[in-house]
């Protein structure tokens, strides 16, 4: 596997973006976080510092001058180490007593160096907090060297910065395995799909049940692949069914102009041969028309499917011509719906009664003397339910499925009239206008069920 490509992934390319965007986070948090650590503890030992001054002074004020001289003897050897500042000027800056060999120039709390008699090149910072001010006649100077702030500011640097390492590194291996893991699945549909494009239409996407991007999208794609397949077996049938169907009608066509033109030969009228002829002709003309039908049924867009139907006033209108045929055949049609109720769809209504007329017509066709059509509207569950049942010879179980494929055919002799298209469209109408289209065992008959997107 080409590591560039696993580094170029979308998942490295977002863990890499986000790492840069904690890095920038993680200096500003620092940075932050290092500011509010000096402050803190610089105000908590310029506040001890000066208690310690507060404390001295208050030695002064009872106990005079020689007391603090001693005291601050005291805390200058304890303070050899120069962690700890305290000396005592008198006029003119002179030194009295301490470990500050030189008077500071500004009074108050203070940070900054000192001249600390124990000083050394090697000290880890040379500043101090320190609180100086008058005393008496005197000038008292307290303080103590910032060893505290300069060990915590370097422990909290090296914190972060470990931290920060770890938890980028952490990031980036986990992109790193995530992107290895999507291109391995990327692989396998690019693999999948050169095997479709070479005509392999059994092959599909491997699923492992996850829930991420590419694994809906392997599973989408496994469905468009699916249904593939199944256009491409059902244009393959077509084409053998649509060659099968105008074989007969082109070849008798032949025989008819054959026979015509020996009768003009003969001097016989021809008109009774080129009347089959036309007839056959005419054969082959609707099985065109109503393939290119399908066609154009399949590839319309949804633009014009925004006309408002009242399904009731159509399938009325078409059960009442009917009836008339179906009585003529020695069969009943009959219209059962609901009174009052409101059968609207939005679609094209040429379409829908164009489904609505071959359902008919199919009962009709195929139905025997004393077959009892009917027809009945109603909804469930949002949706229009229009059926069409009959009490005819039906249609195997196993064969439910594919009376949908056109030119399909249940009398493989293509003896009885019919061109195995009117499923078909009615299955392309009703899945254009969002609905579906289900047949059921009727025993005896059957009951073909379509179901619509209501309206309001």
């Amino acid at each position: 596997m080409d590591r560039g490509d696993i580094l170029s992934g979308a998942a490295f390319s977002a863990v890499l973006r986000s790492a840069f965007a904690f890095v920038v986070l993680l200096l500003l948090f620092g940075w932050i976080t290092l500011f509010y650590v000096e402050r803190s503890l610089i105000d908590e030992l310029g506040d001890d510092v000066q208690q310690r001054w507060d404390i001295i002074a208050a030695e002064h004020a009872s106990d005079g001058e020689e007391t603090i001289v001693t005291t601050i003897t005291d805390l200058s050897r304890v303070g050899a180490s120069a962690h700890h500042a305290a000396a005592l000027f008198g006029t003119s800056d002179r030194f009295i007593a301490g470990n500050i060999m030189t008077r500071p120039e500004a009074d108050g709390l203070q940070v900054g160096p000192l001249d600390h008699a124990a000083a050394s090149p090697d000290d880890v910072t040379r500043d101090y907090v320190y609180f100086s001010g008058p005393l008496g006649d005197n000038i008292l100077v307290v303080g103590q060297r910032l060893d505290l702030l300069y060990h915590t500011k370097i422990l909290v640097f090296r914190t972060l910065t470990l931290s920060g390492f770890l938890i980028v590194l952490t990031m980036l291996s986990v992109g790193y395995f995530l992107s290895s893991k999507s291109l391995r699945r990327l692989r396998d549909i690019e693999m999948a799909l050169s095997k479709t494009s070479e005509g392999d239409t059994a092959v599909r996407i491997s699923e492992n049940g996850g829930t991420t991007q590419i694994d809906r999208i392997a599973r989408q794609m496994n469905l468009h692949l699916d249904r593939l397949s199944r256009m491409i077996a059902t244009t393959r049938n077509t084409a053998a069914a649509a060659a099968h169907d105008l074989k007969s009608p082109l070849g008798r066509a032949y025989l008819s102009l054959g026979k015509a033109m020996e009768m003009v030969d003969h001097g016989d009228d021809p008109s009774d041969a080129l009347t089959d002829t036309q007839d056959e002709l005419e054969t082959m003309r609707v099985i065109f028309d109503s393939y290119l039908q399908l066609s154009r049924i399949e590839a319309a867009g949804e633009a014009h499917l925004n006309t408002r139907v009242d399904l009731q006033a159509l399938i009325a209108e078409l059960v009442e011509t009917f009836a008339l045929i179906a009585e003529d055949e020695g069969q009943s049609l009959s219209f059962d719906t609901e009174a009052g109720a409101a059968y609207a769809v939005m679609g094209d209504s040429q379409m829908l009664q164009q489904m609505v007329v071959n359902l008919l017509q199919n009962a009709v066709t195929h139905g025997p003397d004393g077959n009892r059509i009917t027809v009945r509207l109603g909804h469930a569950d949002g949706q229009v339910r229009f059926t069409v049942a009959d009490t005819g010879p039906g249609i195997p179980a196993a064969s439910m499925e594919r009376v949908f494929e056109p030119f399909h055919r249940l009398d493989p002799s293509r003896s009885k009239p019919g061109n195995g298209l009117g499923l078909a469209l009615v299955r392309a109408i009703a899945e254009k206008h969002n609905g579906r289209v289900a047949l059921r065992d009727n025993r005896p008959g059957l009951i073909v069920e379509v179901t619509l997107p209501a309206v309001g």
